[in-house]
């Protein structure tokens, strides 16, 4: 491998590092798993990733394989920026904002500029990405558009390096433009020809398998049925979501919103789950910018950590606190920020809830409990971990409260905790079991809680790659799921990876087995591992 780092490093601007340390740095992301790469790569330009895949496919086809990892700040919790081969991390140098076009509130940036940075240029502004803030601040923009689909209607233009080494711009095409690509005789114009075919053939089975889920699967490459659609025909989504397996982003073209700079919250405790069940209800009639469930376990742990809140202490003295609901409000209007305020905090109390509001949440304390469920991370006990295995289901709210009885069950039965946070408004829910992922009992369990959890997750008429996909942690999870769909996104692989480069190993062909032995003997989270900011 020292040969090729050195090769690549008198052929591209950026940087090719064998170092032992620097690859042990980047073995880790968000997830439990640990990979060591063979080398790390700093690419400076496009060109230097152009360079670097090219590199790769003609050393395919002498019959060698060299997987590409592409990797932001390593947030992924699923162990998508892990794997052996060559890890590509744009966050050292491909970081620039280039423009911002104020009219169209457009703007154009490279893959490694982190979400918090991202935010804030564009609040200077009064606009804002909106999906943007459920990342963690130190994520990479790329980052979050390669793992999640929930940026989709942001994304106006994406530069794509291809497994081939070719870099491509997608756009959404009329039926004219669409079949100008299909005309290219390389390597982009066999991938519009193939891609528009196999939607064609499978027109049956995209609309009953995938239509349904309207942007909320990620897992394989279910993003398919929105590449074709009556408005044109984008490649873009393919892309998103897809964890670097199809390509990797170089740069892109984002539309950002006007957002109030200065939201409202307000927060209240109840000692009844159902009596916060029903806050959720009663909050969502008031068209929230933001909507938190936070059960009472999640702030017990905070409390181990020295943190506590006044309004979690009140109602902790008329018995445990089993859910706190905290609500945003980001209306221009200050007037209207108030009126909606004032009758939440009304309908909160009515419904026994301990409340607290701050007109602007930056400026109050209040702010912290968005980040309260990073706490949950922390462990006095050596061996004892949080692993994110269960992170960011989808369940609808209408079954929100049957699915929450089932997950108390299963923690029952397993003898552990299995506290739930979520967004009710996305109707995304998380849960961290405390385990020894130390022991071999630990790592056991661990996989059963997975398997389980799924299940009660497709019962509830949910999925389980509801905010992520696969990575690499749990694509025996998706060895279940259909025959007809598994093969379907099999040939999207085959079309835009036909040697098997990019991201092997993550989304697709998992086992237990395997990635058992991945697993780390202890975890805590990488810098940028941390749960998503609210």
């Amino acid at each position: 491998m020292s040969k090729i780092a050195e090769y690549l490093n008198k052929h591209i601007l950026g940087e090719v590092t064998v170092d032992p340390a620097i690859r042990e740095l980047y073995s880790t992301d968000g997830s439990v798993l640990s990979v060591t790469p063979d080398a790390v790569v700093f690419p400076m330009i496009t060109n230097d990733i152009r360079k670097i895949a090219r590199f790769a496919w003609q050393l395919s086809l002498k019959g060698h394989t060299l997987p590409i990892i592409a990797r932001g700040s390593g947030s992924d919790k699923t162990g998508g920026a892990v794997g052996k081969g060559l890890v590509v991390a744009t966050e050292a140098h491909m970081n620039r904002i280039f423009e911002y076009d104020s009219k169209q509130k457009l703007i154009r940036l490279q893959p490694g500029v982190t979400v918090v940075d991202l935010q804030n240029t564009l609040s200077i502004h009064g606009t804002s990405i909106p999906k943007l803030s459920y990342e963690a601040g130190t994520a990479t923009v790329g980052g979050a558009l390669a793992r999640s689909r929930h940026m989709l209607k942001a994304v106006q233009k994406l530069e794509v390096v291809l497994s081939s080494g070719d870099a491509i711009q997608t756009h959404r095409l009329s039926k004219r433009e669409l079949e100008k690509k299909k005309k290219l005789d390389n390597f982009e114009g066999d991938i519009y020809r193939e891609v528009d075919n196999l939607i064609e053939q499978n027109k049956a089975l995209i609309a009953d398998q995938l239509a349904f889920h309207d942007g909320l699967d990620h897992g394989g490459y279910a993003s398919l049925g929105e590449v074709k659609t009556k408005e044109g025909f984008d490649l873009s989504p393919l892309f998103l979501g897809s964890q670097g397996t199809l390509g990797i982003i170089s740069e892109m073209i984002l539309r950002a919103e006007y957002v109030n700079q200065t939201p409202a919250v307000v927060v209240a405790a109840f000692n009844k789950h159902v009596d916060a069940h029903d806050a959720i209800d009663a909050v969502e009639q008031l068209s929230p910018s933001g909507l938190e469930y936070i059960e009472g376990a999640y702030f017990e742990r905070a409390k181990k950590q020295g943190k506590e809140f006044s309004f979690y202490e009140e109602a902790a003295k008329e018995g445990a606190v089993a859910a706190v609901v905290v609500a945003s409000f980001n209306d221009f209007s200050e007037r209207t920020r108030a009126h909606k305020v004032k009758r939440m905090a009304k309908i909160l109390k009515d419904l026994d809830g301990v409340v607290e509001f701050a007109k602007d949440e930056s400026v109050s304390e209040l702010h912290s409990v968005h980040k309260v469920t990073s706490y949950s991370l922390m462990h006095s006990a050596a061996g004892h971990a949080t692993p994110p295995i269960m992170d960011g289901v989808f369940v609808p709210i209408d079954r929100f409260e049957d699915f929450a009885s089932a997950v108390e069950k299963l923690a029952t039965k397993h003898h552990v905790q299995l506290p739930i946070y979520g967004r009710p408004l996305d109707e995304l829910w998380y849960t961290r079991p405390e385990l020894e992922v130390g022991k071999a009992e630990g790592k056991k369990k661990l996989f059963t809680l997975m398997n389980e959890y799924q299940k009660l997750v497709i019962d509830h008429n949910g999925i389980f790659f509801g905010e992520n996909g696969e990575g690499r942690l749990r694509t025996f999870i998706a060895e279940q799921s259909d025959p007809a769909l598994k093969e379907l996104f099999g040939q999207v692989k085959d079309i835009f990876d036909p040697r098997g480069i990019l991201n092997t190993g993550a989304k697709q062909h998992g086992n237990a087995a395997e990635i058992g032995k991945q697993l780390r003997s202890h975890y805590a989270p990488s810098r940028s591992g941390e749960l998503p900011q609210f």
